[in-house]
């Protein structure tokens, strides 16, 4: 990947958040089907079903983000889903050990399904618009990548976090709770940062019909 393309403005900071908001749905997603299997004893049957609503929050959400970019600023949409992401896993994190899957499990089920969906549409427009032309493929191509690398990373923080929790309180479930306070972190930090940084670039007609610049390498190699 070009180096060129961490120096455009925004771009940086969208990858932290990017990174920090797939961390908290990959701890999101692996705590909730953990609690309601090992806690509740859940059959995979009996999560199967429970993640329907999943399948269907996450087909609208792809639709409502592809509106909602014709309302708001991308980086609002993308605030969005951090805001989602943290609303969900606090309302994990809070759940009492045996309760009614209707009761915080399923609203935390249909906000996580808006989450990534949100995040990714707007995260790739601010990318796309971000950087020069020819460094476009490459910046979605990394934002792509973020969302699994950012699930495996965030679960093994997460997963350090449980371990010492469980085992210095001798309760899983304070563990999964620790676990998913972490998750509600990361969503703050992510929203932080997009507020704070991410902006989306306007760019005029000119920019996109620019030639794309010679490098010099590449030149002096030619010759």
């Amino acid at each position: 990947m070009p180096l060129t393309a961490f120096k455009a403005p925004s771009f940086n900071a969208l990858v932290f958040v990017v990174l920090f908001i797939y961390m908290s749905v990959g701890i999101l997603l692996w705590y909730m089907v953990a609690w309601e299997q090992l806690i509740r004893d859940w059959t995979v049957l009996h999560i199967a079903v429970g993640w329907i609503p999943y399948g269907i929050g996450a087909s609208v959400a792809v639709i409502t983000a592809a509106w909602l970019i014709t309302l708001l600023e991308a980086q609002y949409v993308l605030a969005l889903g951090c805001l989602t992401s943290f609303a969900a896993s606090v309302l994990l994190a809070t759940m009492p050990e045996q309760q009614l899957y209707w009761m915080q499990v399923f609203p935390a089920t249909i906000l996580g399904s808006l989450c990534p969906d949100f995040v990714y549409v707007a995260a790739q427009i601010i990318a796309s618009n971000c950087v020069e032309k020819h460094e476009q493929g490459v910046a979605g191509s990394l934002i792509g990548t973020l969302n699994l690398y950012g699930n495996s990373l965030g679960l093994g923080f997460a997963g350090t976090i449980e371990g010492q929790v469980s085992k210095r309180t001798n309760n899983e479930v304070a563990g999964f709770r620790a676990a998913l306070w972490f998750g509600a972190a990361l969503a703050v930090a992510a929203l932080a940062l997009d507020l704070t940084f991410v902006r989306l670039r306007h760019v005029d007609r000119e920019d996109w019909d620019s030639p794309r610049p010679l490098d010099p390498e590449a030149t002096e190699v030619r010759r």
